[in-house]
């Protein structure tokens, strides 16, 4: 059994720092009958700080983006802060674009565990990933070009011409504004049609989990149009092919800047791993895009080669900025 003090202490960080949860606001914790012991945490730690606080327990999504019930959306919608402990991420959901849209701060806590409350990528120094995730994010900004290749196989390029590079390093402290913890990464949403070449992924994938042999996405326009590979392979193929137009988009494009981050096969925390890159398929509305899905799925590639009009900015998994 995980210590109980150990992960309060995690859940204060995450309230008083990270959500800067102040006297008198209005504080939602979403959470699915998975995690209501961590939500129940999380509660406490904003009722410490004198927050009205509720906690609103929902049947487990079946992905993630799936919408979460309309009256949990409208609860999120008059929040002034979100924690959201789910086993699916709601990032990628009109509630949580809604939610922040009228102001409310979020923290992402998807497919958290009590063990990851207290090792790994959430003792990480924060505010140091928060540093070194605007220097990632400004030479983001800048770029045109990405070329991303692994000795598994990987070999594309994606344009992030003209667009923003969101530094994700657990902080949502202004309204309108979200995070994920454990956190660590600079994301971009690649222009849509851009991306062209194969994609592999060869260690983690959103609704898959870890993986067994590495996934081959054969990506033309932007969109993926072969998925090859085993067992885990023909599962995300599934996935794909029950949901909608929009789930075959190259929706995101990320790395992972955090040092703390372990490979534990759940993607939450191997997706922070510093120099780690992890590329989605589906929504990319919350990035400032515009195809809408009901999924957002993330791969993992743990030691690529990145470069950024030419010039290598992560060689085999080591981050070079």
């Amino acid at each position: 059994m995980v210590c109980f003090e150990l992960m309060l202490e995690t859940a204060r960080m995450a309230v008083r720092v990270c959500a800067a949860v102040e006297r008198g606001e209005d504080v939602l914790v979403v959470t699915d009958t998975n995690k209501a012991r961590i939500a129940d945490l999380i509660s406490r730690a904003s009722k410490e700080v004198g927050a009205e606080t509720a906690i609103s327990i929902m049947a487990p999504r079946q992905m993630h983006g799936n919408e979460p019930p309309r009256m949990v959306a409208a609860a999120m919608k008059a929040a002034d802060v979100i924690f959201a402990p789910t086993t699916y991420s709601l990032t990628h959901t009109d509630a949580m674009v809604e939610a922040t849209g009228a102001g409310a701060r979020a923290i992402i806590l998807r497919g958290i565990t009590e063990e990851m409350m207290v090792k790994g990528a959430m003792t990480a120094d924060y505010p140091e990933l928060r540093r070194r995730g605007v220097r990632l994010a400004e030479r983001l900004r800048g770029a045109r070009t990405v070329h991303v290749a692994s000795d598994y196989g990987t070999d594309a390029e994606l344009s992030i011409e003209g667009g923003e590079a969101f530094v994700l390093a657990g902080f949502a402290t202004e309204p309108g504004t979200f995070a994920a913890l454990p956190d660590g990464e600079v994301a971009a949403c690649p222009v849509e049609g851009s991306a062209e070449g194969l994609i592999v992924f060869d260690h983690t994938m959103d609704g898959v989990g870890l993986l067994r042999e590495p996934i081959r996405l054969r990506v033309e326009g932007g969109k993926v149009v072969e998925i090859h590979g085993a067992d885990e392979a023909e599962r995300l193929r599934s996935l794909v092919e029950a949901s909608d137009e929009g789930a075959t988009n190259i929706a995101e494009f990320a790395v992972g800047t955090n040092p703390e981050a372990l490979l534990i096969g759940n993607m939450a925390e191997d997706k922070k791993r510093e120099g780690s890159v992890h590329i989605a398929l589906g929504d990319n509305h919350k990035l400032g895009g515009t195809v809408r899905s009901s999924i957002h799925l993330d791969g993992l590639m743990v030691e690529p080669t990145v470069e950024l009009d030419g010039e290598v900015i992560i060689r085999e998994g080591k981050l070079l900025i």
